[in-house]
């Protein structure tokens, strides 16, 4: 059975991205509107395992102190959820951020697509595939020093209205495809 490592960013003390108007911080989106329908989905497989990383951490801050993902154990795949934050209440879209050494996989491009379909991309992904390598991520780079398959993705804009409600609304379906798309 393949076991799959699911992360939810920020936590502890960082409330991540925040949207003011809605009363929302990425933090607790990801723990109390997105987790619940994830972890529904999570338990209806078969021939893979799901697991979350402590959501009363932010592995983040565990990694600077050499815990976090230096200490997780060696699973088909590590997945990290966010969300994007900009000044630009009107900035949208999502991607699927990978380290620079590696090529995207079929589970990296399965979740952009997920991620286009609610959100669309974010617009420097358009002509990647909704991919992002970059080189520059603590967890990033552990895991792939660690030779561990690992992704960031950016759901979407927590400070765009629009999109953070669209993303509440199809919290089942995309949770859903989420799993899917990882497992």
């Amino acid at each position: 059975m393949r076991e799959h490592l699911i992360v939810l960013g920020h936590g502890a003390n960082d409330p991540g991205g925040v949207n003011k108007e809605l009363g929302l911080n990425e933090r607790d989106w990801n723990r109390k509107v997105l987790l619940p329908a994830l972890k529904k989905y999570a338990a209806l497989l078969e021939n893979s395992k799901v697991t979350f990383y402590d959501i009363t951490k932010d592995m983040y801050q565990q990694s600077q102190l050499g815990k976090g993902a230096y200490n997780t154990p060696k699973v088909a795949s590590v997945t990290e959820i966010h969300e994007d934050a900009s000044s630009n209440k009107t900035a949208t879209g999502g991607h699927v951020i990978i380290s620079t050494g590696f090529n995207p996989d079929a589970q990296d491009l399965a979740l952009a697509n997920v991620i286009k379909k609610y959100a669309g991309w974010w617009g420097s992904v358009r002509n990647t595939q909704g991919i992002n390598k970059r080189d520059n991520l603590l967890n990033l780079n552990v895991y792939a020093k660690r030779g561990q398959n690992y992704r960031l993705l950016e759901l979407g804009f927590i400070t765009n209205d629009k999109e953070i409600q669209s993303l509440t609304k199809n919290v089942d379906t995309l949770a859903k495809e989420l799993i899917e798309a990882i497992t």
